[in-house]
């Protein structure tokens, strides 16, 4: 059976992007912490590919996160978008 994708986008990745960055550790790092590759952390980050809830459950926890903190995360970035895209 094949797995539903979160509906994720640029803001997912942003937020993945933003934490990441603000621990100061490289894609390889969170994709090793995650038990993923760095290309597939990479695609993610960028809104390339979107990840399916399992995929970023694993990245929320090599970020250190509960994954409803990073999606809440997400949802304020895309607001966000959606407030610079008004003007």
């Amino acid at each position: 059976m094949k797995q539903k994708s979160v509906p994720t986008g640029p803001a997912v990745g942003e937020a993945i992007r933003q934490v990441r960055q603000q621990k100061r550790m490289s894609q390889s790092e969170l994709a090793h912490r995650a038990r993923l590759t760095q290309a597939t952390v990479s695609r993610i980050e960028s809104g390339a590919r979107r990840g399916d809830i399992e995929t970023l459950a694993l990245i929320a926890a090599g970020l250190g996160l509960a994954l409803w903190i990073l999606i809440k995360r997400a949802e304020g970035i895309r607001m966000l978008i959606g407030t610079l895209a008004l003007k």
